[in-house]
C-alpha cells in the first residue's frame, strides 16, 4: 500500500531558478555542445539563422556560439531585474519609515497645536467676558457720574433759587429822603 505524501514530514525547499540553455557550435541542436548560457545572463547578438530558428551570440565570458531564438529577449530577465527590485523596495521601505516618522510627529505637532487652540480659545473666552463685565462697569460709572452731576447740579440750582426768594424778602435798607436832589 503506497503511503500519501504528507507536507509536515518534511523540510520546505524550493526549486532552483538557476535555468540554462545550451550553446551550440553550430545552428541547431545536432551542433557540438560548448557549454551552458545561465538565464537573464546579457549576451550580445552577432546574427540570425530564421530557418532553424537559432542566433549567433557572444555571451558573459566572451564565448561566441549557437543558442536557441526562443531563449532570446529584448528586455532584462527577471533574474536581472529582481537585485534592483529589491533595493528599490529597501529603499522604498526606509522612505515609508522615515515618512512614519514623520507622520506621527506631525500628528504629535497637531495634537499639540489643537491643545494650545483650546486653551486660547478659553482665554479668549475669558477675555471677552471680562471685557463685558468691565464695559458694563464702566457704562454704570458713567452713569452713576451723570446722575451725580444732575444731582449737584439739580442742589444748587435749589440753592439758587431759595436765596434768589430770600434774598428778595430781607429788609431793605432804607433810603433817605435828604437827599438833595
Amino acid at each position: 500500500m503506497a503511503q500519501e505524501p504528507n507536507d509536515s514530514e518534511g523540510e520546505i525547499r524550493y526549486i532552483s531558478d538557476d535555468l540554462f540553455t545550451y550553446l551550440h557550435a553550430g545552428p541547431g541542436r545536432n551542433f557540438r555542445i560548448l557549454g551552458t548560457v545561465v538565464a537573464g545572463t546579457r549576451v550580445t547578438l552577432l546574427q540570425e539563422d530564421t530557418e532553424k530558428n537559432f542566433v549567433e551570440i557572444i555571451d558573459d565570458k566572451q564565448r561566441t556560439g549557437w543558442v536557441d531564438a526562443e531563449f532570446i529577449s529584448i528586455s532584462s530577465s527577471v533574474r536581472a531585474l529582481v537585485p534592483g527590485l529589491q533595493q528599490q523596495v529597501e529603499e522604498t521601505e526606509q522612505t515609508i519609515i522615515q515618512q512614519r516618522q514623520s507622520n506621527d510627529l506631525l500628528n504629535q505637532q497637531i495634537a499639540d497645536l489643537t491643545s494650545q487652540n483650546t486653551n486660547l480659545k478659553k482665554k479668549l473666552s475669558d477675555a471677552e467676558k471680562e471685557n463685558v463685565k468691565i464695559t458694563q462697569t464702566l457704562a454704570d460709572y458713567d452713569q452713576t457720574a451723570q446722575m451725580e452731576w444732575f444731582t449737584r447740579g439739580g442742589i444748587v440750582a435749589v440753592i439758587s433759587l431759595l436765596l434768589g426768594i430770600i434774598l428778595t424778602y430781607l429788609p431793605k435798607k432804607r433810603r433817605r429822603n435828604d437827599n438833595w436832589m
